[in-house]
């Protein structure tokens, strides 16, 4: 449970992060933004700026809304959509709620990071509108690679935690 709380209260900051971060940038945009880079990170496509802040706006409601509200529903899917190793076990009834309760939670921290994620692009983005960088290499790597080191943080950490526990596993 205070997990869950810490990543809600997460989740609020970063909602609260990109508002102020779209409110800075603003009124130092030009009209036509930078949207789609090269290899080497240059620009070699660009978008209005209302088209840049609705894509950020909707990315962002998805993974900081959309995520969380998804989280709540578990408890109303069936065990059979519900896709977990060792499912007999970890969704058996005396254990379901506690099951649910850490997906839902680790689902919301997925929504944060990856708005993080979407933070940093975005403010790359902008200093490359605004000239104060040529490029978002090698910046955007590195972003990105953090990125993947946490999912597959995770990953690993969630195999481990759904493992069946070995008192468990001898029995059967």
């Amino acid at each position: 449970m205070f997990w869950a709380i810490v990543n809600r209260m997460i989740g609020s900051a970063t909602a609260m992060i990109c508002a102020m971060q779209l409110w800075y940038w603003h009124s130092k945009l030009p009209d036509s933004v930078p949207s789609d880079f090269d290899a080497a990170g240059h620009v070699n496509g660009e978008m209005s700026l209302l088209d840049l802040y609705l894509l950020m706006i909707i990315l962002h409601v998805v993974m900081l809304v959309v995520f969380p509200v998804l989280g709540a529903f578990l408890k109303l899917i069936p065990n059979s959509f519900i896709n977990v190793p060792n499912k007999e076990y970890w969704l058996a009834p005396e254990r379901r709620d506690s099951t649910l309760l850490f997906n839902s939670t680790y689902l919301v921290a997925i929504g944060w990071q990856t708005s993080w994620l979407l933070i940093f692009i975005f403010h790359l983005t902008c200093m490359v509108a605004v000239k104060k960088r040529a490029t978002i290499m090698p910046d955007f790597n590195y972003a990105i690679a953090g990125y993947l080191i946490v999912v597959f943080g995770g990953v690993i950490y969630l195999y481990y935690k759904f493992r069946r526990p070995k008192v468990e596993a001898n029995l059967n």
